[in-house]
């Protein structure tokens, strides 16, 4: 790990901060809490654009905390979950299956689930409480490759997003294999790198098709990126094969189509390391949940975050980290070794 990417917290001050959240009042005592708290996320290809889109919550979390907090961006998920176990960073954000690989190496615990809406172009982000906590990965060509069905993709090249992405790799590849497609026997497979990354590299013929999450083809198509054919709705549910059927067959020559979705995905989670003073994990949470309830914040954040156990009561979670053991399922499923997946 490099050490000028992640680095060690500074002296520990004196100070102390009495600071309300909602109608309790913590003080907060830097003896015992860090007067720096460092984030990490994985920053794809560009890491000043990572910075940017976090900045709105790095900042207001420094105000609601009293302390500095930084952002610190890794060039990979397992980047950002060694600098986790090496206690280089306090926190991070990064997709919820590499979240049980850092859950599985150290010691976090999971604060909020975040909630990014699909917003048109021009429009403005606006908290929702009917806003689902799942997402899907998607499985897509470009239209005119002669891949119309999974089974076509056997011999053909694909781009998977990176080996801990859970979007990525670990739920398309499942979906392959649930279908008896081995990636790694019966197609070329590569990995792009990050999610715009693998959906450029369908869009320029540089694979014959690949894996992201299905918000990615909505976002990259808004910015002009790809002409991706999308669902006009764009309501974030799992499709049906007639569904996709459909889509697929009204959709133009050249243009990405979508030929499956996977299982329901948890959201990603922001997580914190769990050896920190429990009085300020209860203080950051209070301040991770209240995103929601200012609407410049999340305007300009495009993103709040929910507690699974209490604003789903259905899904009868005792914690939040339980939001996450399907995942931990798919893994023992398809014999994944966690500690081997880099």
């Amino acid at each position: 790990m490099n050490r000028r990417q992640f680095i060690k917290a500074g002296a520990i001050g004196a100070a102390a901060v009495a600071t309300t959240f909602g109608n309790k009042t913590f003080a907060l005592n830097f003896n015992q809490s860090p007067t720096e708290f460092k984030i990490g996320i994985f920053a794809g290809s560009d890491a000043e654009v990572a910075k940017k889109s976090f900045e709105p919550f790095r900042n207001y979390l420094s105000n609601r905390l009293g302390i500095a907090v930084t952002l610190q961006t890794g060039t990979s998920y397992t980047a950002v979950i060694e600098a986790i176990r090496g206690k280089f960073i306090d926190a991070f954000e990064v997709g919820p299956f590499a979240y049980v690989l850092g859950s599985s190496v150290a010691k976090v615990e999971p604060l909020g689930v975040a909630i990014t809406p699909k917003v048109a172009k021009g429009a403005v982000a606006i908290y929702s409480p009917k806003e689902s906590p799942f997402y899907y990965s998607v499985i897509f060509t470009k239209k005119g490759s002669g891949i119309e069905k999974l089974e076509d993709l056997r011999g053909k090249r694909f781009s998977f997003v990176d080996p801990a992405s859970t979007s990525g790799n670990l739920m398309p590849r499942s979906l392959l294999m649930k279908n008896k497609i081995d990636p790694d026997k019966d197609m070329q497979s590569i990995f792009a790198g990050s999610h715009p990354s693998s959906a450029v590299a369908v869009w320029n013929d540089k694979v014959d098709a690949g894996a992201t999450f299905e918000q990615n083809l909505y976002d990259m198509t808004s910015g002009g990126l790809v002409d991706a054919c999308v669902f006009a709705d764009s309501i974030n549910r799992r499709r049906t094969q007639a569904e996709i059927t459909a889509r697929f067959n009204s959709c133009k020559a050249g243009q990405l189509t979508i030929l499956a979705y996977s299982d329901p995905i948890p959201n990603t989670p922001f997580a914190v390391r769990s050896e920190l003073p429990a009085q300020f994990r209860e203080a950051l949470k209070s301040a991770v949940l209240d995103v929601r309830k200012d609407p410049a914040l999340v305007a300009s954040y495009k993103q709040w975050y929910v507690d699974p156990v209490v604003d789903y009561p259905t899904l009868k979670l005792k914690n939040t980290d339980q939001f996450f053991n399907g995942l931990r399922d798919v893994a023992r499923l398809l014999k994944l070794d966690l500690s081997k997946m880099k």
